[in-house]
């Protein structure tokens, strides 16, 4: 282990005691000033992990009398950047060697929106559906991935996208929603432009 990262990890533990020692055990993990993780024992991390300042993870296990398998899996090497949001009532796995920008958010949940049903949408149990990050992905600064959502490796997410499909590997995604803008050809080594019609 390196000395810079060790004086990371001392100072990880001096402002997250008790996340780094539940998150610890796998190694090399830094976590940030002012992070919240809610229902830690769903989260499952990997090695070198970052996770920057101002984090949010919230976990959701029991929500208006359901139940929901809220857990979350961050595989090797992930860089999570500042102001991170990831809500969970259903599982959220991010592979290995997935770089998130700053102000990301990442929700496998929503409220219920059955307008007959009371006044409040807040008061309708959540619903949910499984969210997966391929290996090596990059998102974008403020890029929102919404419930339902399976990124394949490598995908680029461009800056303040909304994804709200699922994309295949190799995939250069913008927009609001998102679309496939390029992907990336092997045979030319270059990005190449998709045809959204």
């Amino acid at each position: 282990m390196n000395l810079k990262l060790l004086i990371k990890q001392i100072i990880s533990f001096i402002y997250n005691p008790y996340y780094m020692l539940k998150l610890s055990k796998t190694g090399g993990v830094i976590i940030g000033k002012r992070t919240t993780i809610k229902n830690i024992n769903y989260l499952r991390i990997g090695k070198g992990v970052t996770i920057s300042d101002n984090s949010r993870w919230i976990m959701v296990d029991n929500f208006k009398g359901r139940h929901y398998d809220c857990s979350v899996t961050i595989g090797n090497g992930v860089f999570v950047g500042h102001n991170f949001t990831l809500l969970s009532v259903a599982p959220i796995n991010i592979n290995n060697h997935v770089l998130i920008a700053s102000n990301v958010m990442i929700t496998s949940e929503n409220h219920g929106m059955n307008p007959e049903l009371c006044k409040s949408y807040a008061s309708l149990p959540l619903e949910g559906k499984p969210v997966e990050i391929g290996e090596g992905c990059w998102l974008g600064e403020k890029v929102i991935v919404l419930p339902g959502v399976t990124l394949g490796e490598r995908c680029v997410v461009a800056a303040g996208a909304v994804v709200t499909k699922s994309f295949p590997s190799y995939t250069l995604l913008a927009g609001v929603p998102a679309k496939a803008i390029k992907k990336y050809s092997f045979s030319t080594h270059t990005w190449e432009k998709v045809s959204n019609e």
